[in-house]
């Protein structure tokens, strides 16, 4: 629970599809009526089956909230991965939570689900027993898919019953989708003799096979009879209409909201249950057009069309902006805009180390930590840390309002980045219709801006090789001499002192000789440290040979106290280390001028410096 409202925890995929949008407004208004409320954690696509591809969109269901969810509904043919229900049955039994699974059948689960089997019976008699096609033709699905294997089974029975013997050239397969269902049309259109009727598994195979007969100069139903399953849309607005099967999600949504309130009030709902789909007749068999949802259709297709040209600049600048920002709170102030006014977005913390690269080190899955990004009542552009037991913030008055959360996946790259969650006040399948986009942008903009943080990081890195001894910190002869052209061009320093020193270790051979080559790097760098701790902050250093280092310092200075601070320093460094450590330092004063030459200066303060040398060499014997 949360607050006072028992949670009923969905998850699905695509909650912009009408069927699955019309599923949550009918489940959610019938549980809260008894003071539930739902989440619903959903992805974008589905997985057709294909338990391999595990893709970072799929990690949103890791952010269920098993311990304050009190049942998990699983709509387990729209996600279409039997291995990610199967995980999610899992933890939920680990947390004692009851799972209802949709159109799944999964052991110690309550399963509702579509008789496809008796639905598809229906389509497939009517076309043999009704329209008396005595040559059909199967188009199926994926090979070995559970569903497609099903309905050819029924294909199968129900020919051999009205005495049509069975071969395997009576099957297709166009793997549940346009393309190949189009390509394996064409092939059938080769033979000598073509099947009076396509029987389709599923709506989308059938709108192309109707499309290749149409291109083919094969008229449908005249000439060849063509029907679908899954009571799409589409089936109603197109010509001819599409006889199909429709499997309604608001009787879906009836059976798991009684089976909801069955659980809630202590009593055990029967392991299976069948919801019957219902025989769409329609034109592409023969039969008059089906006018029942053909306005619905209709005014669904048109908001689809025109719901995001006004959306797609606004969004392209998002995802600019986000990608080229330099700070979190930049990046925060891009995100809000009206399309985020009703958002969320809790991050993984460790996406904001610039240090590393998010997207190639390996993902340690419940060793994150979280932000809350952004979120419309924040008082600071700056995340802030979240527990994710906690979903959103402010999630009980978020709740009140009475309509379903929507979670969804951040991710770029295929890894997860965090979540997004929305919080409408309306069912408007416009606002649905438009997550898919604002989840894509948030992602991209995001993970584009992680990225370039990395490579901000990576090219500093690469500059300060290139400026930067990395023994002593100082310049590099290149990266100083660029720094001192700048310093010459400036007009208002012409004419100004620029005091110019030169350091050079003492008995570097004698130290490597008798304390070793590490010893020696450790005095080189302790002469670095005392010149830059002795010269003003605005000084220009380069190291120029193995001992030698350069300062040079614009403004007055007095070169003897620079001499002195450098001796006190060495001296308390060679009490540290052990051995004696000491510089020669000469200093020479001129000025500032456009036509200084740097091998000119550093002979100067050379003469200076070997003087003082030799009489370190003499006082030593």
């Amino acid at each position: 629970m949360i607050g006072t409202y028992r949670i009923i925890t969905l998850c699905t995929s695509r909650i912009y599809d009408p069927q699955i949008h019309s599923f949550i407004e009918i489940f959610n208004e019938l549980i809260k009526k008894s003071g539930m409320r739902l989440l619903v954690f959903s992805l974008d696509t589905d997985l057709y089956w294909r338990e391999d591809d595990y893709v970072a969109e799929a990690e949103v269901f890791r952010f269920i909230p098993y311990e304050r969810s009190d049942i998990i509904v699983i709509m387990d043919e729209k996600i279409k991965s039997s291995r990610i229900s199967q995980k999610i049955i899992t933890k939920a039994n680990a947390h004692g939570k009851p799972v209802i699974v949709l159109d799944g059948s999964y052991p110690g689960c309550y399963n509702i689900r579509f008789d496809f089997a008796s639905g598809f019976e229906m389509v497939v008699r009517h076309v043999i027993e009704k329209h008396g096609v005595r040559n059909p033709h199967f188009m199926a699905g994926i090979k070995g898919n559970k569903f497609s294997e099903e309905r050819q089974g029924v294909f199968k029975k129900v020919i051999e019953e009205n005495g049509i013997p069975f071969s395997d050239d009576m099957v297709s397969y166009g793997d549940f989708w346009a393309e190949p269902a189009r390509a394996a049309m064409q092939e059938v259109l080769k033979r000598v003799r073509l099947p009076g009727a396509v029987i389709c598994a599923n709506d989308i195979m059938a709108f192309n096979v109707c499309d290749v007969l149409r291109e083919a100069g094969i008229s449908v139903p005249e000439q060849i009879i063509v029907t679908g399953f899954d009571g799409y849309d589409e089936a109603y607005i197109t010509s001819p209409a599409l006889t199909t099967v429709d499997c309604s999600l608001v009787e879906m949504a009836q059976a798991t909201s009684a089976a909801v309130m069955e659980i809630v009030a202590g009593g055990t709902p029967a392991a299976e249950q069948l919801v019957v789909p219902t025989l769409v007749k329609n034109e592409s068999c023969g039969c008059p057009r089906c006018k029942k949802r053909l306005q619905r259709a209709v005014n669904r297709f048109n908001n689809g069309f025109y719901r995001y040209q006004d959306d797609i600049r606004i969004m392209h600048n998002t995802i600019s902006n986000l990608m080229t920002v330099r700070s979190l709170d930049e990046a925060v102030s891009f995100i809000h805009n009206k399309y985020t006014q009703r958002t969320c977005m809790i991050v993984k913390q460790r996406c904001f180390l610039s240090d590393r690269s998010f997207f190639q080190d390996d993902d340690h899955e419940g060793e994150d930590e979280f932000v809350l990004f952004y979120d419309p009542l924040m008082k600071t552009d700056e995340p802030v840390p979240f527990d994710t037991k906690e979903v959103i913030p402010y999630i009980e008055e978020r709740l009140e309002a009475g309509y379903p959360l929507l979670i969804q996946s951040i991710d770029y790259m295929n890894r997860s980045m965090g979540y997004l969650c929305y919080f409408f006040d309306s069912y408007n399948i416009t606002e649905y219709g438009k997550t898919a986009n604002i989840t894509e942008m948030v992602s991209m903009g995001l993970g584009g801006y992680v990225t370039l943080q990395y490579q901000r990081y990576l090219a500093k890195k690469v500059e300060d090789i290139y400026k930067y001894d990395m023994l002593t910190g100082l310049n590099t002869r290149v990266a100083f001499q660029m720094a001192f052209d700048e310093l010459k061009a400036v007009p208002e320093d012409q004419g100004k002192d620029l005091v110019v020193v030169m350091a050079d270790l003492d008995n570097l051979k004698r130290i490597n000789d008798k304390f070793g080559h590490s010893a020696g790097d450790c005095a080189i760098a302790s002469v670095a440290h005392a010149l830059m701790d002795a010269c003003p902050p605005n000084s220009l250093f380069m190291r120029f040979g193995g001992d030698e280092m350069l300062a040079l310092i614009p403004g007055e200075t007095s070169g003897d106290g620079i001499q002195d601070r450098i001796e006190d320093y060495l001296a308390d460094l060679s009490r540290e280390h052990g051995f004696k450590i000491s510089a020669s330092v000469g200093v020479y004063t001129t000025n500032i001028d456009r036509n200084l030459d740097i091998e000119e200066l550093i002979s100067k303060a050379d003469e200076d410096m070997y003087t003082i040398k030799r009489s370190h060499h003499s006082e030593m014997g």
